[in-house]
């Protein structure tokens, strides 16, 4: 009998694929047929999830996920790209028709698919995200973006035109900033687990918390660092190219007792050009999750897969949020007691959390815990049209 199908919008950025690589390879080890689209970039990243891998087909558009604090030039971007694709998505899906449609909050293009065929579809939600203007999530973002929307009102124009285009074409609905970038269906899952959503608590049967996703990524073996006195830095793959960051850091933690073991990525070349003291070790990459084990500090951006693997190794976090989402991750996680939002000096605030941190073994146990089989399960009731 031929394998249900199943196709995967993503988000091109790795904060989004990550954490849905054991999501794709749960739906085939059950014997689904995935379908996954992607940017070249993550051609072999996707395909290593067993998935059969598609190309979007980008044009001239360029996905700059370092705009992400930016919301009106994120909206003019997302829907640029599915006025852009949709033809050739729907096309596609049409011809080769799945059972099921699974689409990142953020990919736009996946719901409107879904709703023009209708197919059943379900949104993975890689980040926080908020359905309604009175949530304390909903508040939370106000409080870190409404401030920088002021530059970007020129982008309001092309907003207008491509949602009116994507009305009047493929009848779009909800077309509200918050429904144009947290595509809410009727099943929605969460790649983390409940407590770190503001909202976690009220959040009702159609949003699914699998837990930390990410911790059941296979990875690459990379750079270890073998110390007693071990601290870890990595501002992720968007911002760790960040100078002043950088330069901060040497400064503050070069030339002390502890070693400073960093993962720069695609920068390690010019970031290893600056001065820094012999405790202070570059890496283009590192074995996080390895390193994590034995490290006695996490000084991080604040990215939620980032987050909840610190949680799962019950190593404390001092958090240095470089955008808007990331400070709302920072402070759910610093409520919860993994970790300190970084309001001084590096070498300070490194101290005063290494000297003040307990760990927390519920907490542990909470981000050690994935609830994949049970998150399968609940994907097919919602194939058959079983109530959530």
């Amino acid at each position: 009998m031929e394998k249900k199908h199943i196709i995967f919008y993503t988000t091109p950025a790795h904060g989004h694929i990550n954490p849905a690589l054991p999501i794709i390879s749960g739906l085939i080890e059950k014997g689904y047929r995935v379908t996954a689209y992607s940017t070249d970039e993550y051609k072999s990243l996707v395909e290593s999830s067993g998935a059969v891998f598609q190309p979007y087909d980008m044009g001239d558009i360029k996905f700059d996920t370092s705009i992400g604090s930016e919301l009106l030039l994120l909206t003019r971007l997302i829907l640029q790209f599915t006025a852009y694709s949709s033809p050739g998505l729907i096309a596609s899906a049409a011809k080769d028709p799945p059972a099921l449609i699974l689409h990142d909050t953020l990919a736009l293009w996946g719901r409107l698919t879904a709703d023009f065929l209708g197919i059943p579809a379900v949104s993975v939600n890689t980040i926080i995200t908020t359905y309604g203007a009175g949530s304390r999530a909903f508040r939370m973002y106000s409080r870190n973006f409404a401030l920088s929307t002021a530059p970007q009102l020129y982008a309001l124009k092309d907003i207008r035109k491509n949602t009116a285009r994507l009305k009047k074409l493929y009848g779009l609905q909800k077309t509200d900033m918050m429904n144009l970038l947290m595509n809410r269906e009727g099943m929605n899952i969460f790649t983390f687990p409940r407590c770190m959503h503001p909202d976690g608590s009220r959040l009702g049967k159609d949003c699914f918390f699998a837990g930390n996703t990410s911790r059941l990524r296979s990875i690459k073996k990379g750079d270890l660092l073998d110390s007693d006195k071990l601290i870890y830095v990595s501002l992720g793959t968007v911002f760790n190219g960040s100078l002043p960051f950088y330069r901060e850091l040497f400064r503050d933690l070069g030339e002390t007792e502890y070693d400073v073991f960093v993962s720069c990525g695609k920068n390690y070349g010019r970031l290893s050009s600056l001065p820094h003291s012999s405790n202070i070790v570059l890496t283009s990459f590192a074995d996080q999750r390895a390193v994590l084990e034995r490290a006695k500090l996490f000084i991080t951006a604040g990215g939620m897969n980032s987050l909840c693997e610190a949680a799962a190794a019950g190593v404390p976090m001092l958090m240095i949020p470089q955008q808007g989402e990331q400070k709302i991750n920072a402070a759910m996680a610093e409520r919860l007691g993994l970790g300190k939002i970084c309001r001084g000096g590096l070498y300070e605030g490194s101290c005063d959390i290494m000297g003040s941190f307990r760990r927390n073994e519920r907490m542990t146990d909470v981000f050690s815990t994935v609830r994949i089989n049970e998150l399968i399960t609940s994907l097919e009731d919602y194939m058959k049209g079983n109530k959530l």
